[in-house]
């Protein structure tokens, strides 16, 4: 398999992405990689302050 230069995070993120786990199944659907519920809330925890939120509506 020849080796793909990634240029970009995007294209390094993609990379990953395409490629079958350690345990050959997609990374999103691998019971044994995939995030479990806990970790999924302490993620949305630790990176709640870097979203952006939307703009509040005047009240008519």
């Amino acid at each position: 398999m020849p080796a793909r230069i990634c240029r970009t995070a995007d294209e390094a993120f993609q990379a990953g992405w395409d490629e079958p786990c350690d345990h050959g199944h997609d990374p999103g659907e691998c019971p044994a990689c995939g995030l479990t519920d806990a970790e999924i809330s302490r993620l949305v925890v630790l990176l709640s302050d870097l979203a952006s939120r939307a703009p509040e509506r005047a009240a008519a």
